[in-house]
């Protein structure tokens, strides 16, 4: 069994490209798999069931975590265009229910690929969108946006914490990130092969503590002023944000 696990090199962008139409691999096309795989603490993710622990001696439960993917793309070995898989797609997990993986199936051409790359937000020229320009059921048209100055919410974390230890989950959390100078392209690099014969089952993992916190430095969430982050309040949450953005794993089984 071929198993890889990368960590994403992010890069910021303003604005994202346009790929031409061409793909640079060719003969058939296979159904493949993406698996988006939510964790906390390099555990499976689980929506209001588990009290996890908070370096700062907290216990959370996490409510709701999502974010938006642009431009989900495979990059082929041979060079030329990336092979678009997605334009836009919203992740999310938000009950007990849904367990820890949404998974996609996209038709891949046949060949032998590099890496993976996507946009870790909604891209420039769909954020400038008003979202009753989208059909009702295109993720765009979700609930999932400020104004017309912010636009839309590119990654939500929600959860209740035990800031006392005393088992009561009273203070909540709420971190709502976006802009277009917080868009992030996520870029992996490995090598597999697509084929008939050879159909790797592509993971995507990110990980809600990581996000919240590192070996050095975590989120204080016993401050009041930044246990929630909405709207136009972003520069407390660009901390947050590049921590999300640098923990993006790629795993290729």
């Amino acid at each position: 069994m071929k198993y890889l696990s990368l960590l994403a090199f992010p890069l910021m962008f303003l604005f994202a490209g346009c790929m031409d139409d061409d793909d640079s691999v060719t003969g058939g096309e296979v159904a493949t798999t993406v698996n988006f795989r939510a964790e906390y603490d390099d555990a499976d993710l689980s929506i209001q069931s588990i009290a996890y622990d908070y370096p700062t001696g907290a216990k959370l439960k996490t409510t709701l975590f999502q974010y938006y993917v642009s431009d989900l793309e495979l990059l082929p070995a041979a060079g030329g265009a990336a092979v678009r898989l997605a334009d836009i797609d919203l992740i999310r997990y938000q009950s007990e229910t849904d367990g820890s993986v949404t998974s996609r199936t996209y038709n891949v051409p046949v060949g032998d690929y590099v890496g993976l790359r996507f946009g870790l937000g909604v891209k420039p020229d769909l954020n400038a969108m008003d979202p009753n320009e989208f059909s009702a059921d295109f993720v765009l048209n979700e609930v999932q946006f400020w104004n017309a100055n912010a636009r839309y919410v590119f990654a939500k974390i929600e959860a209740n914490a035990d800031l006392e230890d005393d088992g009561t989950f009273d203070t909540g959390l709420t971190y709502h990130l976006g802009s277009d100078a917080m868009y992030t392209t996520i870029t992996f690099t490995g090598d597999f092969t697509i084929s008939t014969t050879a159909n790797p089952e592509l993971n995507i993992v990110a990980d809600v503590f990581k996000a919240l916190a590192s070996d050095t430095e975590s989120f204080d969430i016993s401050n009041p002023d930044q246990q929630r982050i909405h709207g136009m309040n972003q520069a407390i949450g660009q901390d947050i944000w590049t921590r999300l953005a640098g923990q993006f794993e790629l795993q290729i089984r």
